[in-house]
């Protein structure tokens, strides 16, 4: 279970009686102009994770929006703290300069995230959407234990408490080495960390702090060590904290680790929950936030004391999310565009060799998306830079390749049979079946030339006297093969590329 804000740490707010939110923030009740369909049905499970499976969609269609969306939130929430491997503490002393160990250990948690995706899905996802907020980066830290720490972390938190969550991670000892916590002692204060915990994890840049607000910040941080040279656990020194008063927004105090952390929620409440939700907002809706509900989310995060849960089923929940110019209006990044195939064909961890882990990462990193190791401090850019004249080839080729994979096991052959036969009653008229495929695997319809396109690749060089005379069918032994050829062609269509 996540751990929730320790009651005696919850920082002190006048809280009233909430204002009604933004009409667009409102929960969704269908209506004849914005149905209960398939596809905001799939928009959902597209957004919080990484797809659904055709049951899932039928079950969604069986239930209100809110309470799918409640169902799928607890039941991420509920999920157990991952368990550590046995691994989860060995120091360089343990690994006695095996290599091979190291990089094994590192291949083993990769496989692990890549399998929460396809199954656990929307927890693996929200974990994902941190490591790009709380940003480190093995290349730097280069300690399997630190790795593990954050990776727990990141899982344990995703859906709990901010402003703990914030603390925590200050102390983490990946988050330490990497951003210089190390240097962080009393009489003379390092400002990485100070500075980023400001600017990228809670306030966003100049956003209402001075670069002394930074050095000060600096001086209350001290004290948390992790000696990455020896990957051994992070630890406090009482003997390296500054214990002297320091000044920060305006307010003096003998400021420590946690008071000050604390002080950032308080004296900068509506900088902070401005600049977290709109990064939700981005990361789960749409790249250009919408101020009205960005003021709603806000003001829910301050008066639920920074909990994340009630964000974001606000969020989802909401008329804005599923108002139809928001249904495959994001880009896709790379492990988007990979996982949902896996996923939409009912594939399931047992089913995936560990090569197909291993290339599933090694493309999405040539993709420029390689987890545990973001490019920098501030993360991934995403929206745009995800496809540009270099990627989009590459990415139509790992897309097919991908697509192939399901042709390697013969349960998801039969799954994509059965996929088919189920969604179009056992038809045999591909000018019935191929759309119906490609609102399966996209979400959207093809123009009627691309459709045109979409059904010659679905024969797949099938004589055409078998269509027309009604002899070929679904039951065919080649009709699985003949899915992925239309998958083969959706994948380099522009209407792939978005969720």
């Amino acid at each position: 279970m996540p751990v929730h804000a320790d009651l005696t740490e919850t920082s002190q707010q006048q809280v009233a009686f909430a204002p009604p939110p933004p009409d667009t923030l409102q929960p969704y009740t269908p209506t004849s102009d914005k149905p209960w369909n398939a596809q905001r049905v799939m928009h959902l499970y597209r957004r919080l994770g990484f797809g659904a499976t055709l049951e899932q969609i039928q079950q969604g269609l069986q239930m209100s929006p809110s309470a799918l969306v409640d169902q799928l939130l607890d039941a991420a929430f509920d999920l157990d703290i991952p368990a550590p491997p046995y691994w989860a503490g060995y120091t360089n002393a343990d690994y006695d300069g095996n290599q091979d160990l190291v990089e094994e250990h590192r291949r083993e948690l990769r496989h692990r995230w890549l399998n929460d995706m396809l199954s656990e899905s929307i927890r693996a996802k929200m974990a994902l959407f941190w490591h790009n907020h709380f940003v480190t980066e093995l290349n730097v830290y280069q300690c399997n234990s630190y790795m593990w720490s954050y990776y727990s972390m990141l899982h344990e938190y995703a859906f709990g408490n901010f402003r703990v969550f914030t603390r925590e991670m200050g102390k983490n000892p990946a988050m330490l080495d990497y951003l210089n916590g190390n240097s962080n002692i009393v009489g003379n204060p390092n400002e990485n960390y100070a500075r980023e915990l400001m600017e990228l994890f809670t306030m966003g840049e100049s956003n209402g702090y001075s670069q002394a607000d930074i050095v000060e910040m600096a001086r209350a941080l001290t004290g948390w060590q992790a000696m990455a040279y020896l990957c051994t656990p992070a630890f406090y020194n009482a003997d390296l904290h500054d214990n002297q008063s320091k000044t920060i927004f305006g307010q003096t105090s003998n400021f420590s680790f946690t008071t000050a952390h604390n002080l950032i929620f308080t004296a900068r409440a509506q900088q902070v929950s401005e600049f977290i939700t709109t990064k939700l907002y981005k990361n789960y809706v749409y790249q250009q936030p919408d101020a009205t509900i960005i003021a709603g989310l806000a003001d829910t995060f301050k008066m639920e004391g920074w909990e994340l849960m009630p964000v974001l089923k606000q969020l989802f929940k909401s008329e804005h999310f599923f108002e139809e110019k928001f249904i495959n209006a994001r880009l896709k990044n790379p492990l988007e565009s990979m996982i949902p195939l896996l996923k939409s064909a009912g594939a399931t961890p047992d089913q995936i060799l560990p090569d197909w882990w291993d290339a599933i990462g090694y493309w999405s990193y040539q993709l420029g998306q390689e987890i545990l190791n973001p490019p920098n401090v501030a993360g991934w850019k995403g929206h745009h830079t995800w496809i540009n004249e270099s990627t989009l080839t590459a990415r139509w080729n790992f897309n097919s390749i991908t697509a192939y994979l399901l042709t390697q096991d013969d349960q998801l052959r039969e799954n994509l049979r059965n996929i088919a036969i189920a969604l179009t009653n056992e038809s045999n008229d591909p000018a019935v079946i191929v759309p119906t495929l490609i609102a399966f695997f996209t979400g959207q319809t093809l123009e009627p030339i691309y459709q045109l396109g979409a059904i010659i690749n679905f024969k797949a060089g099938i004589p055409e006297n078998y269509f027309l005379d009604g002899s070929w069918n679904l039951y065919w032994d080649e009709s699985p093969d003949q899915i992925v050829n239309l998958l083969y062609y959706l994948v380099k269509m522009p209407e792939f590329q978005l969720t």
